[in-house]
């Protein structure tokens, strides 16, 4: 007799099944709120569109992940535009042209009510000639222990 993973029922046979991204070995009962791991997918399925000349499967985009590392933006970031803007001389009617941009969306960054996504960030620093993100150093960690090896007290940030 094994033991069900979910629900704890004694079960002559278990089955493999993921769910909420675990996988686990349930009864027979349990394992309807999950699926099979031969048909789950950390990416969901891929949307198809076909037309009548061409049956070629169209492939979703990867979004980006909630753990990729994505630079620190600078909080200034909005001055730092306007000031590379007017040094060039131009409006921001001006800069929207020639950046294939929308002018709302220049007079939004200049004012911090929009924040550029990496693509705009980009775009900006080629042109503008400017820097919009930090890099992320801190060196206020200091450590208490006084072997090699590295304690959680280790990474305390100094008050």
């Amino acid at each position: 007799m094994q033991v069900c993973e979910l629900c704890g029922k004694l079960c002559n046979k278990l089955y493999k099944v993921i769910i909420e991204g675990a996988e686990m070995n349930v009864c027979k009962d349990c394992a309807r709120h999950g699926k099979t791991p031969k048909t789950y997918s950390r990416l969901g399925k891929k949307k198809i569109i076909t037309t009548k000349k061409q049956q070629q499967p169209v492939k979703r985009r990867y979004k980006r992940d909630i753990f990729d590392i994505v630079p620190d933006l600078r909080e200034d970031y909005g001055d730092v535009i306007r000031e590379a803007r007017e040094r060039l001389g131009l409006s921001i009617e001006e800069l929207a042209k020639k950046l294939k941009m929308k002018e709302t969306v220049l007079r939004k960054f200049e004012r911090y009510e929009l924040e550029p996504n990496d693509k705009e960030i980009k775009i900006l620093e080629k042109f503008l000639k400017i820097k919009l993100t930090d890099k992320y150093e801190d060196s206020s960690y200091y450590s208490t222990s006084s072997e090699d090896s590295f304690t959680l007290g280790d990474f305390l940030k100094k008050g």
